[in-house]
C-alpha cells in the first residue's frame, strides 16, 4: 500500500523558532494578551466562547446537552471545508482540542495561560496539525506562512469585541 503523500522528512522552519514545519506536519505557536482574567480569557477559546469574536463562528453541536468538558464535539464548517472538534481537557490553565477537516488536516490546538494578571491574561496558541492529502499539505502551508497574522488577527479582534462590551476602557498592549 502506498502512502497517500510521499513522506519527505526535510525539516523546514517557519518564521518564528516556536514553529516548525515538514511538508506535511507543522507545529505552530503563537503569543496574545487577553484584557480579562484568565478563566474569562479561556472561556473566549471555546466553541461558544469564540462567537463573540470570530465572524462567521457558528459551531454545531451534535450532542446539544455536551457542550463543555473532555469529549464534548462541535462542528464548524465553512464553503469549502467542514471541521470536527473534540475537547480533549480543559482546567483553569489551558484548554486543548483535536480537530479533524475531512480530507484536508487533522491535529490538535492548544490555548494555554502563560501569565495571569487580575484583569489580563497572556496565552499561547498551538496548532500541531498533520495534512491528509496533496490540498491539506497546501493549505497547511499557507497556514503555517500566515500563522503569526493569523493570530494577531484573533488579538485585535477580540480587544474589540471587549471594548465594544465595555465602553470606556482602553485596551492594553
Amino acid at each position: 500500500m502506498q502512502p497517500i503523500m510521499p513522506i519527505n522528512t526535510r525539516h523546514l522552519r517557519c518564521q518564528t523558532g516556536e514553529n516548525i514545519r515538514m511538508p506535511n506536519t507543522i507545529a505552530c505557536a503563537a503569543e496574545l494578551t487577553v484584557d480579562r482574567p484568565p478563566a474569562a480569557a479561556l472561556a473566549l477559546f471555546t466553541a461558544e466562547g469564540e462567537r463573540a469574536w470570530a465572524p462567521g463562528w457558528q459551531p454545531a453541536f451534535p450532542a446539544a446537552r455536551r457542550r463543555q468538558g473532555a469529549g464534548a464535539i462541535f462542528v464548524t464548517a465553512d464553503d469549502a471545508q467542514t471541521t470536527t472538534w473534540i475537547m480533549v481537557d480543559q482546567n483553569e490553565c489551558w484548554v486543548r482540542y483535536a480537530r479533524v477537516t475531512d480530507g484536508a488536516a487533522a491535529g490538535t490546538v492548544a490555548v494555554s495561560v502563560l501569565d495571569a494578571q487580575p484583569t489580563r491574561t497572556r496565552l499561547r496558541v498551538r496548532y500541531d496539525l498533520t495534512a491528509l492529502s496533496p490540498d491539506g499539505a497546501r493549505w497547511l502551508e499557507a497556514f503555517a506562512d500566515g500563522f503569526d497574522r493569523y493570530i494577531a488577527h484573533w488579538e485585535t479582534a477580540i480587544a474589540a469585541t471587549l471594548l465594544d462590551h465595555h465602553p470606556g476602557q482602553t485596551p492594553s498592549r
